[in-house]
């Protein structure tokens, strides 16, 4: 990743986590009357702005638009299915989720352009804070691509997110 990424994320961040110590939330509110969240983090083909919607308790639409290099721009969108809790306690929630996603990656190197498809199946673990709106997710992501200059199954992908939910 380049730093331009890291110092765009910083300066998205900053503003939420001053709201943290001023929020008053509980991790149950998340996805039920907190069902809309913005932060930075990464997908299938995306690192940058990320946008998550609860469709119910348990469903979810995520979506990222953003930087693949230095060379490309590229959006990706998911469908997440949380499953019950694997623990829960006084400082918030740890789950589980599975789903899958697809992105796009449109970019350049020197005189050339190319289109880039990937299809993922997506195991997520997240944290959901009680004492403010917060998500942190880790994502496991196997991907096949599809494309001008690449192509095949990466096993090794990943993703993740820090949301702000409101």
């Amino acid at each position: 990743m380049n730093s331009r990424f890291f110092r765009l994320s910083a300066a998205a961040m900053a503003p939420l986590f001053c709201l943290a110590f001023t929020a008053n939330a509980h991790a149950a509110d998340i996805g039920t009357s907190k069902k809309t969240g913005v932060g930075v983090g990464g997908g299938t083909a995306t690192s940058g702005i990320t946008g998550k919607m609860y469709l119910g308790p348990t469903t979810a639409i995520q979506g990222f638009v953003g930087l693949h290099g230095s060379n490309g721009t590229s959006l990706g969108v998911d469908y997440i299915l949380e499953m019950p809790d694997l623990a829960a306690g006084s400082a918030g929630r740890l789950f589980w989720g599975a789903g899958a996603g697809a992105g796009v990656l449109l970019y350049s190197v020197g005189n050339n352009s190319a289109t880039v498809i990937g299809v993922s199946g997506i195991v997520q673990l997240g944290w959901h804070f009680n004492a403010f709106p917060l998500e942190i997710i880790a994502d496991w992501r196997p991907t096949f691509w599809i494309g001008d200059f690449f192509g095949g199954l990466n096993l090794g992908g990943g993703g993740g997110a820090i949301r702000w939910f409101f």
